[in-house]
Order: structure tokens, then C-alpha cells, then sequence
């Protein structure tokens, strides 16, 4: 995601699932996101200019590979949403 982030050209914030940050992490799914007490990661959030926070994508329970699908999915959308403007 952090690639992702740097080629898009937008700060990315990582919140990872282990003890120290999991209670940020679970707040931020269960108000934004795909919630359920095992959810899918990764999940990634747009925080826009007027601090909207928009849930963006849900990692893929089939595997790395769709969620990668995801992700280039994603960036296209987004590269057709730039283009439009």
C-alpha cells in the first residue's frame, strides 16, 4: 500500500493488527470499513480534503493475488476519475 500511496502521491498511514494498534485499526473499520469480528485486511480509506474519510477497498479473503487484482483495480479507477477532471 505504500507504494501505491507514493505513486499516487498521497500520504499513507499504516495501522497494523497487532496489540499496540489494533484498537485504532478496529475503530477506523468498524465506523469506515467492512466490519465483522474477523475482517479482511487490508482495508484502505481516503481521508479527503474536507476530512470525509471514504472506504476505498477490502482486501480479498481468496488470497494476495485478488486482493493485488484489487489494488490495480483501484489505480485504474482512479487514473479515469484524474483524467476526467
Amino acid at each position: 500500500m505504500q507504494s501505491t500511496a507514493k505513486e499516487l502521491g498521497v500520504p499513507c498511514i499504516l495501522h497494523d493488527i497487532e496489540p499496540d494498534d489494533v484498537k485504532m485499526a478496529d475503530e477506523l473499520v468498524k465506523k469506515y470499513g467492512d466490519w465483522t469480528p474477523d475482517y479482511v485486511i487490508p482495508q484502505v480509506f481516503f481521508e479527503m480534503g474536507d476530512g470525509k474519510i471514504e472506504h476505498v477497498l477490502t482486501g480479498d479473503r481468496r488470497g494476495l493475488q485478488f486482493t493485488r487484482q484489487a489494488v490495480e483495480a483501484l489505480k485504474s479507477r482512479l487514473a479515469k476519475q484524474e483524467v476526467s477532471r
